[in-house]
C-alpha cells in the first residue's frame, strides 16, 4: 500500500465515523450498552445480530459473520469494491489530492513505523509464551511435589537467565503463583491477565498447548 494511499485512508476514518454511514443507510439500529445493534442488511434474519462498536469504528454481523470498518461498510451497502469507497469517501471531505507534503509523508512512515514496532512486540510476546509454557512443564515434571516449586524457582538456570535479562517476568511470575497455589487451568489463565494484560487468544493457545517432552 502506498503512501498516498495509507495517508487517504487516515484522514477518512478520522472524518467519517461508522454510525455516520448507518445513518445514511436503512440500517435500523437501537442502542445496546456501548454497542449499536439491529437487523443485518446484507442477509434475511429476524433476530438482530448485527452490531455497531462507534468507539471502535468497527462492525460485525454474528449471523452471515460479515464484519469490518466504515469503509467497508460503505462499499458492501452500496455494492462496491472498497478502492471506490475509499475514492467517494476522499472527495466527500475534500482529499483530491494525488500528491502527499514531504510532512504528510514522513507521517504516514511514522504510523507504519509504529505498526512495524507492535507486530514485532507481538511476535516476541508469542515466542516468550511458549518458552514460558515449556518451563512450566519443565518445573512441574522435577518439582515432585507443588511445594518445592520455590527451590526449583531459585535452582533453576534458566529462570536466572530470563530474570536477569527482564523479559516479561511479571508473566513467569504469573505462571509460578498458579503452580504454587495448585489451581486449575482456567485460574491459571487469570493470572496471565492479571501479571502483563496478555492479548485474548493466549487463552486458547494455553488451553490447547501440548504437555512438552522432558528436557533434562
Amino acid at each position: 500500500m502506498n503512501l498516498t494511499l495509507n495517508y487517504t485512508i487516515r484522514e477518512v476514518k478520522s472524518k467519517i465515523d461508522i454510525l455516520t454511514i448507518v445513518e445514511e443507510s436503512p440500517i435500523q439500529l437501537r442502542k445496546r450498552g456501548r454497542n449499536f445493534i439491529g437487523l443485518c442488511p446484507f442477509h434475511s434474519e429476524k433476530t438482530a445480530s448485527f452490531s455497531v462498536n462507534p468507539q471502535k469504528n468497527i462492525f460485525k454481523c454474528f449471523g452471515c459473520g460479515v464484519s469490518g470498518d466504515q469503509i467497508n461498510l460503505y462499499a458492501r451497502l452500496n455494492g462496491i469494491k472498497n478502492g471506490q469507497a475509499i475514492f467517494r469517501l476522499a472527495k466527500r471531505i475534500g482529499l483530491a489530492q494525488t500528491k502527499l507534503t514531504k510532512e504528510q509523508k514522513l507521517e504516514v512512515i511514522s504510523q507504519q513505523e509504529d505498526r512495524e514496532l507492535e507486530k514485532r512486540f507481538l511476535k516476541k510476546c508469542n515466542e516468550m509464551f511458549y518458552f514460558f509454557c515449556d518451563l512450566r512443564d519443565y518445573m512441574r515434571e522435577r518439582a515432585g511435589t507443588y511445594k518445592t516449586i520455590d527451590c526449583l524457582e531459585k535452582d533453576s538456570l534458566l529462570i536466572c537467565y530470563y530474570h536477569d535479562r527482564a523479559l516479561l517476568e511479571d508473566l513467569l511470575n504469573g505462571l509460578l503463583a498458579g503452580l504454587r497455589d495448585e489451581i486449575d487451568i482456567e485460574k491459571q489463565i487469570s493470572y496471565f491477565y492479571a501479571a502483563k494484560g496478555v492479548v485474548e487468544r493466549w487463552k486458547n493457545l494455553l488451553k490447547n498447548y501440548p504437555p512438552s517432552e522432558s528436557t533434562a
